[in-house]
Formats: structure tokens, sequence, C-alpha cells
């Protein structure tokens, strides 16, 4: 075989290449892992209002508490000046914020009625549903 006969890929091809598979499938797990904590809302709206029991919010905290561990995981990815995606980096942002909201109003000191409340207003629940 004879040099002339090689095709050896430029590293700059190689890269460029996995570069952009990575954003692809990181995009798609970040879509799936948004949906999942936005599915976390109808959730909580079944099972949490009412004095919900201990174990189901062990479970959510412990729910949250992953989501946001895997958002961690996304953000430090998608927060690098560099990354070209700057939609699934915003939309990664507001998930961690939404995420982090989630642990302080079930999880946190505010009382049962202000809960309740801010739970119920109609702002609330369009954030909840926006992708």
């Amino acid at each position: 075989m004879t040099a002339d006969t090689l095709t050896v890929p430029l590293a700059t091809d190689c890269v460029g290449h996995l570069e952009k598979r990575l954003t692809r499938e990181l995009g798609a797990a970040a879509e799936e892992w948004s949906e999942c904590a936005s599915a976390l809302t109808l959730w909580e709206d079944e099972h949490l209002l009412d004095s919900p029991a201990e174990d189901l919010l062990a479970r959510h905290q412990a729910t949250v508490e992953r989501l946001l561990q895997f958002g961690k995981l996304l953000s430090s990815v998608v927060e690098s000046p560099d990354f070209p995606d700057k939609q699934l980096a915003a939309m990664v942002s507001a998930t961690q914020q939404m995420l982090q909201d989630k642990l302080v109003m079930w999880h946190g000191t505010i009382s049962q009625q202000r809960r309740k409340a801010t739970l119920l207003s109609p702002i609330c629940h369009l954030a909840a549903v926006a992708p």
C-alpha cells in the first residue's frame, strides 16, 4: 500500500465532526431533561397540593435534586462562551432556575398558604408549560 492511497482525516475534521455530534446529542438529552422537569409540575399538582405525605415530599425532593445535578452537567458544557447553540444554553439555564424554584417552593421555608397562592396563580402555570 502506498502513502498516496491512504486517506487520514485531518484532526480539525475529526474534532469538527465530534463537536457537531456532541452538540446534537447533547441538545436531545437537554430537551428530554427539560421535558422531565416540566412534567414534574403536573405531578406536583396531582400529588403535592393538598397535604402531601412525607414520603411523597421526600421522593419529590430527591427527584428535583437529581434533575438539578444533571442540569449542572449540562450547564458545564452549554455555558461555555464557545458553545454554538445559545438557545439551548438559555433553555438549560431557565430549566435549572425552575428546578431551583421548585426546591425552594416545596422544601424551603415559605408557608403552605403562600405556596398554594403562588401555585394557583396564572403566571406560575404559564411558566410551567412554557418551552
